[in-house]
């Protein structure tokens, strides 16, 4: 029971009226302002990174790019939140990780279901070896405009692609009928 109240609590399972809890459904909206939280504290992040012209490792990139040409859904996944915790760490911030840590149980779930039916954006790993260089170059204005984007681009996305199908039978009409 403690455990529901915990995933309740953390909005992965909602009251499901006469049948107790079920799975939260993913929703678009939701998964976009979870994206924000994240870019918030992102771009903190960054910045603190930039400022510390903190080098993140060349084989996070490498990783990353191998895992988007792959077919592995949780290996694309866990190579995100790598590179995202590898500048949290770089931060030096130690409450930045924990605060976002939260949000990224929504976040991996979105990206799981959306990874399964589209193709990873060509160009994430292309955004994130900007950022890294970015930081490694000192440019705490440059890493916080690029991940920015990053994240606000990746909230879109995830928007679209989580967004309810419309129905085949819903008829938008223009102007009077008779």
């Amino acid at each position: 029971l403690q455990a529901l109240r915990l995933l309740k609590a953390d909005g992965l399972v909602v009251d499901a009226p006469g049948r107790g809890l079920q799975v939260a459904p993913l929703d678009g909206d939701g998964v976009a302002a979870v994206y924000q939280v994240r870019a918030a504290l992102d771009v903190l992040a960054a910045r603190l990174a930039a400022q510390h012209r903190a080098a993140l490792a060349p084989s996070l990139i490498d990783e990353g790019r191998r895992a988007a040409r792959g077919r592995d859904v949780r290996a694309m996944i866990e190579a995100d939140v790598a590179f995202h915790r590898a500048i949290y760490a770089a931060s030096r911030n130690p409450l930045i990780e924990p605060s976002a840590h939260v949000h990224w149980h929504h976040i991996r779930r979105a990206m799981g279901a959306v990874l399964q039916r589209s193709a990873l954006r060509a160009t994430v790993w292309d955004e994130h070896a900007a950022i890294a260089e970015a930081i490694l170059a000192g440019d705490a204005d440059r890493a916080a405009e690029l991940i920015s984007g990053h994240d606000q681009r990746a909230a879109e996305h995830m928007r679209r692609e989580l967004a309810p199908p419309l129905s085949s039978t819903t008829t938008l009409r223009e102007g009077p009928t008779s």
